[in-house]
């Protein structure tokens, strides 16, 4: 008690007020930064240059051939290389992708989509569609918040707004057609 009354009640508060703007300016910094994407390291090649999967494929061919590398390029469509950690923290942004009844799992980390097969634990987010509205959203980009605001598609938040907001989930959401 006796350091608090050198210190000051008023320096405290003044100390942890600075903080806490700074912690906020760090969020937001980080929301509103341009994040180029980045190849992934994962188990979808890492090539010079992406390609749809889908393309050049009947809607049949595609669904009979669907697999990582298709989710990969629908969560690149969405812009998740744009995630990130929040500031001061190595949480990086989990998402579970259910593809009919298939279920992937993705972190982002540092720009990097990494895909994996099956669930994932502490997500933030889970997706879910069929493998002809993944499709459809990869061939036509318009699409995506289409089947997202016409319940063909739907997204779930599983973290709290706040962690969300800190991740960069907000432009995601949105532009997913998120209410």
């Amino acid at each position: 008690m006796k350091i608090l009354k050198k210190i000051g009640k008023k320096r405290i508060i003044a100390i942890l007020l600075t903080l806490t703007i700074l912690i906020v300016f760090a969020v937001l910094y980080l929301n509103f930064l341009e994040k180029k994407p980045v190849k992934s390291s994962g188990r979808t090649g890492g090539g010079s240059r992406l390609v749809n999967p889908a393309e050049g494929l009947s809607l049949e061919e595609a669904i009979a051939k669907f697999d990582d590398k298709f989710v990969y390029y629908l969560l690149y469509n969405i812009k998740a290389y744009r995630l990130h950690n929040p500031p001061l923290s190595s949480n990086e942004p989990k998402i579970e992708i259910f593809v009919d009844e298939e279920a992937y799992s993705a972190i982002i980390n540092d720009g990097r989509i990494n895909i994996n097969n099956g669930n994932i634990e502490d997500k933030d987010i889970i997706l879910r569609t069929t493998k002809e509205e993944a499709i459809k959203m990869m061939n036509d980009k318009n699409y995506v918040s289409q089947s997202f605001s016409q319940d063909f598609s739907s997204i779930e938040l599983i973290s709290s707004k706040l962690e969300l907001f800190s991740k960069g989930y907000l432009d995601i959401y949105n532009e997913l057609g998120g209410k």
